[in-house]
């Protein structure tokens, strides 16, 4: 392989661990800014999706007029959800958080239903304690959904950290690279 590409890619995979560590760092000191500015990046996301999807359902000629309906239904749709988020970014990161608690509550359900019933392929005990566990975890997240988003930045900030530095110290030294 050319040294100018094992360099490139050495650099690449430095850089990409330091931002993955200082990305969690900041996930672990300040995880409510932090769900915010993710939140209003998301934003700013839907709403130039939604934006682009109205023009081209407008300026879809030749397509058929089902689709530039939808389509544009759809994208102003998208842009308005992109605007309450810019609002007010606590609105669509406690629906997440709910919606999070919801699907735990029906994970845990059919797995209690999976472990009672017999599934071919799972052992019943270790089944049913997922299925409450993950009962236990939705009530949870629905109790207290701001502390659960606040949890959830936490744990992925110390993951950053862990795999930013587990990247660089596994990075082979320089010296085995010119070999």
């Amino acid at each position: 392989m050319d040294s100018r590409a094992v360099r490139s890619f050495r650099v690449f995979v430095v850089v990409t661990a330091v931002v993955a560590i200082a990305l969690g760092v900041v996930g672990v000191v300040w995880p409510r800014p932090s769900l915010v500015v993710v939140a209003l990046l998301f934003g700013v996301y839907l709403v130039v999706a939604g934006t682009l999807r109205v023009v081209a359902a407008v300026r879809g000629h030749g397509t058929r007029r089902v689709w530039r309906w939808t389509s544009g239904v759809v994208g102003g749709l998208v842009a308005v959800a992109g605007l309450v988020t810019l609002l007010d970014p606590a609105v669509p990161l406690l629906v997440y958080a709910l919606l999070a608690g919801v699907g735990f509550l029906v994970e845990g359900i059919a797995s209690i239903v999976g472990g009672v019933v017999g599934h071919p392929g799972s052992s019943r005990v270790p089944t049913i304690v997922s299925g409450v566990v993950s009962i236990l975890g939705g009530v949870v997240v629905l109790s207290a959904p701001g502390l659960a988003l606040t949890v959830f930045v936490v744990l992925a900030g110390i993951a950053l950290v862990v795999i930013g530095a587990a990247v660089l110290l596994l990075l082979p030294p320089r010296a085995a690279v010119r070999r």
